[in-house]
């Protein structure tokens, strides 16, 4: 996913569609992360599972061919005044204009509309109440060609503006009004829907990348798309935990003769529930280093403790070794309480105990 900072500001905002288009390759629709139900079916030149922008969730990579999103149109989807926004790369031009985004009003015209033009300059297009026409407003900046661009455009009833990476473009235009509505048709609910990387009634396909599409009914302010933009750039930093484990029946030839055990008990010290993740890195003999587990996930109340003991290592480790031994890595977004404590019974029946508690780190991902 995109970094959380991101997708918080994002939600924060109240969108009245939000399309992370970070879904699975083989995907059939675009979830709507809004809570509006405003799903798109993808067809088309898509490729999903992209690398996303900032080490965030996966994005689309649209051909600028075929690849589009249908989303039918809502009666949410038909407010007066409206922010568009989204991260994109894009790729060069197809002799079109390039949607990002649009909701259609008529075949040949756009109710709103966020484009990028063959020589990179950002288009939106706006049909007020006050005008039988969009009024199409052109960038003075451009979007890079394959590099990320964050754009955003608003109109509040006065103005349009248009901002890349967060700051203010000079092309503002008055256009006195509001948007002209274009509500649902309940007989084609996708003929006034929303296209993303393409527009429904006719072909102005998308080149390159799209990723983090959000609409919002109200303009937003500069102070909050500039939130949005820098809030991408911070680095996420977690807890991390690496708790030494060893697991079953030592012959003598890595360790001594005996039954090892190892429990790795995690407290949560906060008056908060908290979740957290862990992974298994195996560790094989001979400087050789040995698979490691995917993360899976763990969640604690306040005050809760639980324990990682050998049956759930051998379980995510995904063996039937007699014998194994590596770490047990945990991730947390705060700090924790790890201790691991290990037992070994050798063949004249001793048992030793030992415990230790296990030292954090701060990582940056």
């Amino acid at each position: 996913m995109a970094p959380i900072t991101f997708a918080t500001e994002v939600l924060a905002d109240g969108p009245i569609g939000y399309w992370r288009l970070g879904e699975a390759p083989g995907s059939a629709s675009a979830a709507d992360a809004s809570g509006n139900a405003n799903n798109g079916t993808y067809s088309g030149g898509i490729t999903l599972g992209q690398p996303g922008f900032h080490g965030g969730d996966t994005a689309a990579l649209f051909d600028g061919k075929t690849g589009r999103i249908v989303v039918p149109d809502s009666n949410v989807l038909n407010p007066p005044n409206i922010t568009m926004e989204a991260k994109v790369r894009w790729d060069g031009p197809n002799d079109l204009q390039q949607r990002i985004l649009e909701k259609s009003s008529f075949a040949e015209l756009a109710q709103y509309g966020l484009s990028i033009l063959p020589d990179g300059h950002v288009q939106v297009e706006i049909r007020t109440s006050s005008a039988t026409t969009s009024v199409d407003v052109k960038s003075i900046g451009l979007a890079a060609q394959g590099a990320e661009t964050h754009i955003v455009a608003t109109y509040d009833g006065a103005f349009i503006r248009i901002y890349l990476n967060g700051v203010l473009d000079p092309s503002e235009t008055a256009a006195p009004g509001s948007i002209s509505p274009k509500p649902p048709d309940p007989a084609n609910p996708t003929a006034s829907g929303v296209g993303i990387g393409n527009q429904i009634d006719r072909d102005r396909p998308f080149k390159g990348l799209i990723d983090e599409v959000a609409l919002y009914p109200t303009a937003l302010s500069a102070g909050r798309i500039l939130a949005h933009y820098q809030s991408q750039l911070v680095t996420r930093v977690v807890v991390q935990y690496a708790a030494k484990f060893v697991c079953g029946k030592g012959t003598g030839t890595v360790v001594g003769a005996g039954l090892y055990c190892t429990a790795v008990n995690v407290h949560n010290p906060t008056y908060k529930a908290i979740a957290f993740r862990a992974k298994i890195a195996v560790a094989l003999p001979g400087l050789k280093p040995g698979p490691v587990s995917k993360f899976f996930n763990a969640k604690l109340g306040p005050d809760q403790a639980l324990e990682i003991d050998c049956p759930d290592i051998l379980k995510h480790a995904g063996t039937d070794a007699d014998f194994l031994k590596g770490f047990v890595v945990i991730e947390s977004d705060v700090e924790l309480d790890v201790v691991a404590v290990y037992t070994a019974s050798g063949s004249n029946g001793q048992i030793a105990l030992h415990t230790e508690r296990v030292p954090p780190r701060r990582v940056a991902l």
